[in-house]
């Protein structure tokens, strides 16, 4: 019987997913069905608490493509109504015990938190951030294109491997020189 506290589902949603990275540590694991499950899971017990101020809950990221290898770390998009202030989600992230890792630099356009079971081990990325906006298009845009282009997803997925073993203890060189390949294709 599912458990009926949020933050107890959203734990047991990743147990036993294979997800899960040290923090500064890059490393690509094989593609996992386990992954779209594990969102299904989160996705539930997110939706099932959202305050009214969310507006959608996207899978993003190379783990939300199907074949494709990633990092073990989900990445979920929370797009929340135009206005809404960027600290507006914090008690219920917290509450849920996402720890909040940052809010939008010029290097990325949301608001950022972490989940972790274990200090220090990231299972989740939660990017909050306005539904709609040009953000939130990009995320959507390049995860669909690689959903549907198996050239670039193949592309993407060699570039990724050869990336992590360039840089596996630096994770801003490992995002910055994905970029040429990222931008044309959102």
């Amino acid at each position: 019987m599912p458990h009926s506290d949020p933050a107890r589902r959203l734990a047991d949603a990743l147990t036993g997913t294979g997800l899960g990275l040290r923090r500064g540590v890059v490393a690509v694991a094989p593609a996992s069905d386990a992954w779209a499950r594990a969102f299904r899971g989160v996705h539930e017990a997110l939706a099932s608490t959202a305050p009214t101020e969310v507006l959608s809950i996207e899978h993003i990221g190379s783990t939300s493509v199907p074949g494709l290898e990633a990092k073990p770390i989900l990445d979920i998009a929370i797009g929340v109504r135009p206005g809404t202030p960027s600290d507006a989600l914090d008690g219920w992230l917290s509450g849920l015990g996402m720890l909040l890792r940052g809010d939008a630099t010029d290097v990325r356009p949301d608001r950022m938190y972490g989940y972790e079971l274990e200090p220090m081990i990231r299972l989740v990325n939660v990017h909050v951030l306005e539904y709609q906006s040009r953000g939130w298009q990009d995320y959507l845009g390049f995860r669909d294109h690689l959903r549907a282009d198996p050239v670039d997803r193949e592309a993407y997925g060699a570039l990724k491997r050869r990336l992590a073993d360039r840089h596996p203890g630096e994770r801003l060189a490992y995002i910055r020189d994905k970029e040429s390949f990222i931008l044309p294709r959102r």
